[in-house]
């Protein structure tokens, strides 16, 4: 028995060893050289990561202002855009990476936890060795390379990891099981907190799946209902972000999520037909070869796992079906829903479901060969499998050269914080038509030039301003702040309500004549309160609902009969 563990524990370390050594293989040039293809996106997660650090720092625990935004203006970039993947840049960076090595190293992360994923949770039940190659072909694949270097699509590729993990939870499906709630709220908040259009995706393609699994009735009903109160309980946990995030849209500027011609998703199907003909393609290497491959892969696994009546042959076929899924809602099949239902819409781009049908097909396939399809297979398969697996390959060898052949030095902050920089959507919705005036007029110091009065800021923070202005007659000065209206102002302590000047959108500090101190601090909304409230009563529930099962759990095994075989029940046939 203790041989046995022993050498389980070698094995676990021995495969985490492996995973994390090619996770730095496939990002060792990048992290050497601080060079990576040049992607607009990339600058974006440049600043805010820059901008999330200094709030970090001066003690805010869940950052919501990007002061240096548009000039210095700032704008709620934080309390609209998931923090998790800047939480583990401002964690490189608090353990002394600079900037550029920080995103690399964050970048870094979605990788090692695929290999453990699939190691630990779709291949633990098989032998070692095999286990282990197939989770380091997953890792591989292309899958989070195009993301991260094509597309600079970081805290995309973080949540992932987690989404399998949430789709592997809800596709316990079987007789005697059913999704553990507790389990799948904390993934879905965590996807939440990672990238929330990928719980959107993430909940479109598992929940339309679980009706094809397991067909609503009678004998399906608590399945179903173990699920959604998974996904109630997992949006609840998540609410201090999700809840304020979704329903103060109002606030900002959403139309620069979907608005103009390259956010026109009637161009973004895949393997589109007629839709191309009307709209075009919009990116072919996503719409044409990789959305090819991902179907012909999740075919191949169905049919596959259909051929045999093994535990691990029922798990390919149900990530077979969930991808299969999400390749119907990335063609022109679901036109429909995202003609009729704006939320669909936010997703921008129907191929992104693309992405995740293939990281749950190679899984599919991985769990095939470890179950021994490989013998089973006729030639034919074998062919197209290692057909499958080569194009992988060479897709993965492709973005590696061009990593090597077209990157560029990732800039310092002092070259990608200069200049005016700020996305469209998250500009504030009380702006008025003259702010980019104001920005041109010299901001604090030619607003106080132009009325002839003396102005000082004192502090600057992230999300606190203080000035103090002095004036021989009363004045209404524009402070450089977007009147967000969770700010609040007091003059020389006292609080004032917080006025947009109607020209600009900035705040409007109306003084007497005199010398006055001008403070404005970030105060919060009515939503950030009520979904903190909802987040911490989640908790308790969620608390609540993991010890009740444990204890239902230990009650169970005193109640069974002794087993009348000590040898324990394999999870998985090992092929």
């Amino acid at each position: 028995m203790t041989a046995s563990v022993t050498a389980q524990r070698r094995a676990a370390w021995g495969g985490l060893l492996a995973i994390c050594g090619l996770t730095l293989l496939l990002w060792l040039y990048a992290l050497a050289t601080l060079r990576l293809p040049y992607q607009v996106d990339m600058l974006v997660h440049l600043r805010w990561a820059e901008q999330f650090l200094a709030a970090v720092r001066e003690g805010w625990l869940l950052p919501r202002w990007a002061p240096a935004s548009i000039e210095g203006l700032g704008d709620p970039t934080f309390f609209y855009y998931q923090p998790l993947f800047y939480y583990l840049t401002s964690g490189f960076r608090l353990l002394g990476l600079g900037s550029q090595a920080a995103l690399v190293a964050a970048a870094m992360i979605p990788s090692l936890l695929l290999g453990l994923v699939v190691q630990r949770r779709f291949l633990a039940g098989y032998r070692p060795a095999p286990a282990l190659a197939g989770a380091l072909f997953v890792v591989a694949c292309p899958v989070l390379l195009f993301l991260a270097i094509q597309m600079a699509a970081y805290p995309w590729t973080l949540a992932l990891p987690l989404c399998l993990l949430f789709v592997a939870e809800s596709t316990r499906t079987g007789e005697h099981e059913r999704p553990r709630a507790p389990q799948l709220a904390l993934l879905l908040a965590l996807v939440c907190l990672s990238h929330l259009l990928s719980a959107l995706m993430l909940l479109a393609c598992t929940g339309l799946a679980r009706l094809v699994l397991a067909f609503p009735g009678r004998r399906t009903l608590a399945s179903h209902l173990h699920w959604g109160a998974g996904v109630v309980l997992g949006l609840a946990l998540a609410a201090f972000f999700v809840w304020p995030a979704v329903s103060q849209l109002h606030l900002i500027n959403p139309d620069g999520w979907t608005g103009g011609a390259n956010f026109d998703w009637r161009r973004a199907f895949a393997l589109p037909t007629v839709s191309f003909l009307q709209h075009g393609f919009r990116w072919f290497a996503i719409q044409g070869p990789l959305s090819l491959l991902a179907l012909v892969l999740c075919l191949f696994v169905l049919y596959s796992s259909r051929q045999a009546a093994t535990p691990g042959s029922a798990q390919a076929r149900k990530l077979a079906i969930v991808a299969l899924v999400a390749m119907l809602l990335a063609s022109e099949l679901a036109y429909p829903l995202y003609a009729l239902l704006e939320p669909m819409r936010k997703i921008q781009f129907p191929y992104r479901y693309i992405f995740l049908a293939l990281l749950l097909a190679n899984i599919g396939l991985v769990i095939e060969l470890n179950d021994g399809a490989w013998r089973r297979w006729n030639t034919p398969l074998r062919t197209l499998a290692v057909l499958l697996v080569a194009a992988q390959c060479a897709m993965s060898l492709q973005l590696q050269l061009g990593i090597v052949r077209g990157s560029k030095a990732i800039p310092e902050p002092a070259s990608f914080m200069q200049g005016r920089f700020g996305q469209p959507e998250y500009i504030p919705a009380v702006r008025g038509p003259d702010w980019k005036a104001y920005l041109a007029g010299g901001k604090l110091a030619g607003e106080c030039a132009r009325l002839q009065i003396r102005c000082s800021a004192t502090s600057r923070q992230t999300h606190a301003q203080t000035y103090v202005i002095e004036s021989a007659r009363p004045v209404a000065v524009r402070l450089p702040l977007l009147a967000f209206p969770a700010w609040a102002m007091t003059v020389d302590g006292a609080p004032r309500p917080l006025v947009a000047d109607p020209a600009t959108g900035l705040a409007l500090a109306q003084l007497s004549s005199g010398r006055h101190t001008v403070a404005l601090r970030w105060d919060g909304l009515p939503a950030e309160a009520a979904g903190r409230w909802v987040s911490a009563l989640a908790c308790l529930a969620w608390l609540a609902w993991i010890v009740a099962a444990r204890r239902r759990a230990r009650a169970g095994a005193r109640a069974a009969p002794a087993p009348q075989d000590a040898r324990p029940e394999p999870l998985m046939h090992s092929g």
